[in-house]
């Protein structure tokens, strides 16, 4: 999946795993943003008007290169991660599960659901992906009901086996650039 793109004819280190760096514009597919590094290149860009514009087109920006301004770079750098992971936010539909609400055959349906999906589990959440939004159902609200955690987990890994936790360095990372947002995790997983 690849969620952005970044120009620069010199290797840049430690690229977010969902960008795609690139050293010409026209690699880059135009309706994913851009990040155009280097002052040069960006004066290169028609689109370019000013040193304090660094905003080239709805989707186009460009920072300076770390050899030329290293703090710029950096701060545009976690702007731009920024905006690209905003995008894919501000699009996700959730929608929380309660289970206090749920007749007999939607829990059936639920149950379903379940199998063959990317399911995150994060503080005594599921976050499960289901017809383009995400489904959150809470462990906690269960097992106030009387099903063990371990009942439920085990019911689950039965019927499927892909559930991730916090414990990989990829989802770690994710987690952290989404902040308070970790129910988008199942999205960029099974994407």
């Amino acid at each position: 999946m690849v969620l952005g793109y970044i120009v620069s004819d010199k290797k840049i280190k430690n690229i977010d795993s969902f960008v795609v760096q690139v050293d010409d514009i026209s690699l880059a597919d135009p309706t994913k943003p851009i990040l155009i590094v280097g002052w040069k290149n960006a004066k290169q860009d028609p689109r370019y008007k000013s040193i304090l514009d660094k905003q080239l087109d709805e989707n186009v920006f460009w920072t300076f290169s770390r050899t030329e301004s290293r703090s710029d770079f950096e701060e545009d750098l976690k702007l731009y991660y920024s905006y690209i992971y905003n995008n894919i936010l501000n699009n996700i539909i959730y929608n929380n599960i309660n289970i206090f609400k749920l007749k007999y055959n939607k829990i059936k349906k639920l149950f379903n659901i379940l199998k063959n999906k990317n399911i995150y589990l994060s503080n005594n959440m599921l976050y499960i992906p289901h017809e383009g939004r995400i489904l959150g159902l809470s462990i906690s609200i269960l097992e106030y009901c009387g099903i063990k955690k371990e009942k439920i987990l085990e019911k689950i890994k039965k019927l499927n086996s892909n559930i991730f936790e916090d414990d990989t360095k990829f989802i770690f990372k994710l987690s952290k650039q989404l902040g308070d947002k970790k129910y988008a995790i199942p999205y960029f997983i099974s994407s």
